[in-house]
């Protein structure tokens, strides 16, 4: 179970949307073995979308998908999910849940609410207080956002967090996301004016 959740906040963080997180499947994972490890999957408005994965999503993917193969006894075959849901029914009284492996999360509503158990669950048991599943997307903005170079310019400007996070309008970025953010300006505004 540990190892689907981390592999749930890395791919939120990475700026998969819950309801992709969902729908992903172990053919959409690409590379795993090579400098390049990437996913692609389908998104909003049947859009293909693409992201790389950081050296240290890949560890947690290779030890998720060992676990998947040991469960399995095989391979799993690149249309079975990548997200797996917790095995039905109740366990004994101290023992973990454990996974039914090849058995993804259900479409809709239901998958996207144990996305958000998972991310909240996760929130809450490291002391952040309610935390959803879109503000991994929101934290993954700002993280590139304040991301400086030596020279303190910011490493990513405000097209490359769109690209990211797949939005066709920069605007929604700006104003979703970096925005709301942003209380620089109004930090430095409140000393010059007290």
């Amino acid at each position: 179970m540990g190892r689907r959740d981390e592999l749930v906040l890395r791919l939120g963080l990475s700026g998969v949307r819950a309801q992709e997180i969902v729908a992903l499947r172990i053919g959409d994972l690409r590379d795993l073995d090579t400098d390049h490890p990437s996913l692609h999957w389908t998104g909003k408005r049947y859009k293909p979308l693409h992201i790389a994965l950081g050296p240290q999503t890949v560890a947690a993917l290779r030890r998720y998908l060992a676990d998947y193969r040991a469960h399995l006894g095989a391979e799993p075959s690149a249309d079975q999910p990548l997200i797996c849901r917790r095995r039905p029914g109740r366990t004994a009284k101290g023992q973990p849940h454990r996974l039914d492996y090849g058995t993804g999360l259900t479409p809709g509503a239901s998958g996207r609410a144990a996305v958000w158990n998972i991310v909240t669950g996760a929130a809450r048991r490291a002391g952040l207080g309610h935390v959803g599943p879109h503000d991994l997307r929101r934290s993954a903005a700002g993280i590139l956002h304040r991301e400086k170079g030596p020279d303190g310019s910011h490493k990513f400007d405000l097209l490359d967090i769109q690209k990211v996070l797949h939005h066709a309008d920069p605007v929604t970025t700006m104003k979703c996301y970096l925005d709301p953010m942003d209380t620089e300006v109004l930090d430095r505004a409140a000393r010059v004016l007290d």
